[in-house]
């Protein structure tokens, strides 16, 4: 169907990712629920140890015991090494842990979507962004579900340290906390407006920095490198970036005074804040209120407070970006499959030779991103066994309606049945198993020849049928040439024995592998569109056989091909214009005759001979 408003948003709240993401680490590996614990505990143990220290080592010389000073610092610096001997090991464990979770889980979560989500929810750009999206938050290590698990064990530290040395302050100084909150306060108002104040530019600079990774992408790729040089349009590349960049400065450059007085007052507030504390304590000393072991332990504790609460700060903006960025995954691991309701009663695989027929019953379908419809109201009949050859012009609806068969698109509205059944209420695993398909894009395993064919690995396969497969779509011989047979990996680029194949054969590789599965139906878009086209002929003579009782349909630009099938239905903005075999439509003089004869035109002047003879 047309694509379903979604149901939700990305959940970007810190507090649901959260949950989310510890949620699963706990569920997968259950000794975290401790690491994470202790990790925080000992982070804040091991600082506030070394602000004791000092303090002691004062406090020992004030009373002059040297004997008791050599054992307490011996005794305190044992401590600080065992504290951060034990803080580097729990954070290197839940570091294992938290990336094994991503590695692990995530990404087998991500790869299955992907394979698995219906066609129609993979093609749109749209999804395409979601899907690049939620790639970075699983693997980015500054990024998504990365920078969670990163960050949170430090603010979780930094929250705890700063209520820990707040409760001392408070205990000892209540004016100093007082003075530290209010002014603290302060300092986060001016860091929100200065952060709203730059969100307002950022849609700006992502869309120039967007428009400049094309220009680099444009630029880079080595398909581009041809039309560049030959079309003069190098010069084309540097006055756009030179655009783009003064676009760039010029934003930077508004926004930057407000920014950096905003950074200055920050600034000013923070010395402010830590030289009224200070300041503080030391009149305490002077009027004798606080003994220099005091002060010197004071003095740890409050720039101990003013650290955490900073690093807290910066940790929770680092968890707030890192948690929409996860809010984008989470979105599209949770997303619809696309192949809507199914019912749970499998239908039952045809036997081979037992074809179906296939009926569009008032079809239509209409892309995301179009206000038109790219099939409208189409009623088609595809009798059992019967070939149907689909033309028209580009854009017709050809491509359309053979996915919409293969059951890639569900239609806006209307019904497709298989022997009476509507496709929709059959699910999907077992409605694929019915049809065998041949796409004009070809797609390889990076793997052997049979088991590009069948598909399985070595247990699995049936060699013979690979062989006949092989046979059947003239490849045979050309395998066999090969050094290592069926056995041999079908690129010199991927494997340093691999074999060279041309467009020609990979396709012939691409039928043999439909011919393996053995479909009932068969669908081939473009089958022979790497072939010229007296190769194309000679596989279309023996197109009855390589079918034998089959259902197909197929699409080819060249209509020589449309003498082999029983129909050919003319497509037209979606529609059915002509319906009717070669013959008849030939003699009908519409628009498939007039193509066929622009068509004919062309090869006989192109091959030589009368278009009877080509054709």
């Amino acid at each position: 169907m047309k694509e379903k408003q979604r149901q939700s948003q990305p959940d970007g709240a810190i507090i649901s990712n959260l949950r989310y993401a510890y949620g699963m680490l706990f569920r997968e590996y259950p000794i975290t629920r401790l690491l994470l614990p202790l990790t925080v505990l000992v982070s804040v143990l091991f600082p506030l140890t070394g602000n004791l220290l000092p303090a002691m080592i004062v406090a020992m010389l004030e009373k002059q015991n040297l004997a008791g000073f050599a054992a307490a610092v011996a005794a305190v610096g044992m401590v600080m090494l065992l504290l951060k001997w034990g803080q580097n090991v729990l954070n290197q464990n839940l570091a294992y842990y938290t990336m094994e979770c991503r590695n692990r889980t995530l990404t087998m979560q991500y790869y299955k979507k992907i394979t698995t989500t219906g066609y129609q929810n993979i093609e749109p750009h749209a999804k395409q962004v979601e899907r690049q999206n939620a790639f970075w938050a699983i693997n980015g290590d500054n990024w998504g579900i990365g920078q969670i698990f990163s960050k949170t064990p430090l603010f979780l530290y930094n929250l705890l340290g700063l209520l820990l040395y707040a409760g001392f302050i408070g205990s000892i100084h209540p004016k100093i906390l007082v003075i530290l909150a209010a002014m603290s306060l302060c300092c986060l108002l001016l860091e929100r407006f200065s952060y709203r104040y730059q969100k307002e530019h950022r849609q700006q600079e992502e869309e120039l920095r967007t428009q400049r990774t094309m220009v680099y992408r444009y630029c880079s790729q080595i398909e581009n490198a041809k039309d560049i040089r030959m079309y003069a349009i190098e010069n084309w590349f540097p006055e756009r970036l030179k655009e783009l960049n003064d676009q760039t400065r010029s934003i930077f450059k508004n926004k930057w005074g407000r920014v950096k007085l905003m950074d200055l007052s920050n600034n000013l507030f923070l010395i402010l804040r830590d030289l009224t504390a200070y300041g503080i304590l030391i009149s305490q000393v002077l009027e004798n209120q606080i003994s220099l072991s005091e002060f010197t332990f004071s003095v740890g504790i409050v720039a101990g407070f003013t650290t955490w609460l900073t690093e807290m700060i910066q940790n929770f903006s680092y968890l707030r970006l890192a948690s929409v960025q996860m809010g984008y995954m989470r979105y599209y691991l949770e997303m619809d499959d696309g192949y809507g309701e199914e019912v749970s009663q499998p239908v039952q695989s045809q036997p081979s030779g037992q074809a179906p027929t296939i009926e569009f019953r008032d079809v239509t379908f209409t892309y995301p991103e179009s206000d038109r419809p790219t099939i409208e109201h189409l009623d088609l009949t595809i009798h059992a066994g019967e070939k149907v050859a689909l033309v028209g012009l580009n854009g017709a609806g050809k491509s359309t309606l053979v996915k919409l068969l293969a059951g890639l698109y569900r239609p806006d509205s209307g019904e497709i049945l298989l022997d009476g059944r509507p496709i929709s209420s059959i699910p999907h695993e077992e409605y694929f198993a019915q049809i065998g398909t041949v796409f004009q894009e070809p797609f390889l395993l990076a793997s052997t020849i049979e088991e590009n064919v069948a598909c399985c690995n070595e247990a699995q396969m049936d060699h013979r049928r690979v062989q006949q497969s092989l046979e059947r779509a003239g490849l045979w011989e050309r395998v066999q040439a090969m050094p290592n047979g069926v056995k041999s990996h079908y690129s010199k680029e991927l494997y340093s024995d691999g074999e060279s194949l041309s467009g020609g054969e990979v396709q012939k590789l691409m039928l043999a592998r439909a011919l393996y599965k053995d479909a009932p139906v068969m669908v081939l878009d473009e089958p022979t569109a790497a072939l010229d086209p007296l190769a194309e002929a000679d596989l279309y003579e023996r197109y009855n056989s390589l079918i034998g009782g089959k259902t197909s349909v197929f699409i080819s630009h060249r209509l020589s091909s449309t003498q082999f099938c029983d129909r050919v239905v003319y497509l037209e903005n979606g529609k059915i214009l002509e319906d009717g075999t070669h013959q008849q439509l030939m003699q009908q003089g519409g628009q498939y005759a007039k193509m066929f004869e622009y068509q004919a035109y062309y090869y006989q002047k192109k091959l030589g001979g009368r278009p009877d003879e080509i054709f």
